[in-house]
């Protein structure tokens, strides 16, 4: 009996593990690129959105820096911190929206 409520025990708290991952595992932050013009938005790891900024001057407006091409972004600023982006194979996505950079 003892055995078996371990077991259970062991399961329910790995499926729960797996279940609460974040966006970004080991990040701060994860940022999504704009579809159809849409605003870059950055999520924390629970998908709570914690800035946005419009399509249009993403890589001009403060908030982001960006590489040469303007189209992806290499730093965020936010609450008077800069935070490094780059590409993770882990990441997730948060309101349909597909995480293309995570943010340390």
């Amino acid at each position: 009996m003892f055995t078996k409520t371990l077991l259970s025990t062991i399961a329910a708290a790995a499926l729960f593990a797996a279940s609460a991952s974040a966006i970004c595992p080991g990040y701060k932050f994860g940022v999504s690129l704009p579809s159809n013009n849409g605003p870059w938005k950055v999520f924390d790891n629970n998908c709570n959105t914690v800035q946005q900024a419009p399509a249009k001057n993403a890589c001009t407006g403060g908030v982001f820096d960006c590489n040469s091409a303007q189209n992806a972004p290499t730093a965020l600023h936010i609450d008077g911190h800069k935070y490094a982006c780059s590409a993770d194979p882990n990441h997730d996505s948060c309101d349909g929206q597909s995480i293309q950079v995570c943010v340390s």
